[in-house]
């Protein structure tokens, strides 16, 4: 999957974790668990591993991660508007739906897996599929 899509399948998930209940029986419980990352992810700011972290729920490999969590010179002019509106959102919506990709550019899509070498990434946590 590329990011937009990996951010729209957090939201989705979200959405129903807010209306579905947990193995626990608890709803929303996903939603709060993704904004605490994001506030960690603020506070330890885009080198911390708190950051990475958060920008791993995203990132389905080495490629893709990269590109959430390092500043490089002469990146495209979108990208760290990009980053902010993903960390950000997740803090200001997690009691409302944690839209992660509101005002995100869409130029992300273009970022997949295509190298069958870049394995894919851990996740902080579970999110379920589409």
């Amino acid at each position: 999957m590329n990011i937009i899509e990996n951010l729209e399948k957090v939201h989705v998930a979200v959405v129903r974790d807010k209306v579905v209940p947990n193995e626990a029986g608890q709803k929303g419980e996903l939603g709060k668990a993704i904004g605490k990352l994001a506030v960690k992810a603020i506070m330890g700011g885009l080198k911390s591993d708190d950051w990475k972290t958060y920008m791993s729920l995203f990132a389905d490999n080495a490629e893709q991660l990269k590109l959430l969590t390092e500043e490089t010179q002469g990146e495209d002019s979108y990208l760290p508007e990009a980053r902010a509106y993903i960390v950000s959102n997740a803090v200001c919506a997690a009691g409302t739906n944690t839209f992660t990709a509101a005002r995100v550019d869409t130029q992300l899509i273009n970022i997949v897996n295509n190298n069958p070498d870049n394995p894919p990434l851990a996740k902080p946590l579970i999110i379920p599929p589409l």
